[in-house]
């Protein structure tokens, strides 16, 4: 069977949390394609790298007929058989959400960038960033396909963003999953006019993509004002990047509009005032069964 494009870089994105130390990535397989590996259609071996205080942040670069695919590894999910201090700064580093400016070179990312992912793409990108320059002077002119989920969809733009001042005549592709938001609205407009192919996939009631948590979420829950206003003042105006492509429960995808977001706002404070809701909200961040929402979706190409 054929999968899509967009079908195996998420195959990629989940293949990142096999990430190991440096070096070849370990192939997965937990099940039917395209959850496994062999859905992929690897012509190079992708090659990982780890980075950060704990080994909490990584990526890989390999290459598929259509292109060069870089790709970040999310959060680290907490369980028996992931590193308990991995664990710990990776979460941690995901709940520094302050707004900072990033205008040092290189790379120059305008506007203000949460300061956790914008430490992790900077400790990354000092080791994937050199891996990336050889697989694309063994591969020249191919399209550079970015991707990743939760914590790596974050730090996807900030990826693409570098890969533009690196290779300014490259086309860049942008595919991320459940990814959180990672600047303001003056990042994500430079962004937006710099890299115009990115999707954003986001599922059902997965909350991930709404975080830093909107002001409007943490009302709508019963926050107390002071609460409220002090993420204000934290989170002054967190803006996503790239064009939404919404998978309905069904699989179905569907655009952005006013009123999807307000549905979706609505269903997923419905969803986190009960215990089985919260339990589904979690399980719709899933990328690695066969049943999950981002598996399932019919994806077009």
């Amino acid at each position: 069977m054929t999968y899509t494009l967009t079908a195996r870089l998420l195959t990629i994105a989940r293949q990142t949390y096999a990430i190991v130390g440096d070096g070849p990535v370990p192939m997965i397989d937990a099940g039917p394609a395209p959850t496994s590996s062999n859905a992929i259609g690897w012509t190079a071996a992708p090659y990982g790298v780890q980075a950060g205080l704990a080994n909490d942040d990584a990526g890989l670069v390999g290459n598929i007929p259509e292109g060069i695919v870089i790709a970040i590894r999310g959060t680290t999910p907490p369980g028996p058989n992931e590193p308990p201090r991995q664990v710990v700064v990776d979460w941690a580093s995901d709940a520094l959400a302050v707004l900072l400016p990033a205008a040092g070179s290189p790379p120059g990312f305008p506007g203000d960038i949460h300061l956790g992912f914008y430490t992790s793409f900077m400790q990354l990108w000092s080791k994937l960033g050199p891996a990336v320059k050889a697989v694309v002077a063994a591969f020249p002119g191919q399209t550079l396909y970015v991707t990743g989920h939760s914590k790596g969809g974050a730090i996807c733009p900030l990826v693409a963003w570098r890969l533009r001042q690196d290779y300014p005549d490259a086309r860049i592709v942008v595919r991320s999953f459940a990814g959180a938001r990672v600047g303001d609205a003056v990042f994500a407009a430079a962004y937006n006019a710099a890299l115009t192919d990115h999707i954003r996939y986001e599922y059902d009631n997965d909350i991930v993509p709404h975080l830093p948590a909107e002001t409007s979420i943490m009302g709508a829950l019963g926050a107390p004002p002071l609460v409220t206003m002090l993420l204000q003042h934290v989170n002054p105006g967190y803006a996503s990047v790239g064009t939404l492509s919404y998978i309905k429960a069904d699989g179905r995808l569907v655009g952005d509009s006013l009123a999807l977001q307000a549905q979706r706002i609505a269903r997923l404070v419905l969803a986190l005032s009960t215990v089985p809701g919260i339990q589904q909200v979690i399980q719709c961040h899933d990328i690695s069964a066969p049943t999950a929402g981002y598996v399932r979706a019919q994806y077009p190409n």
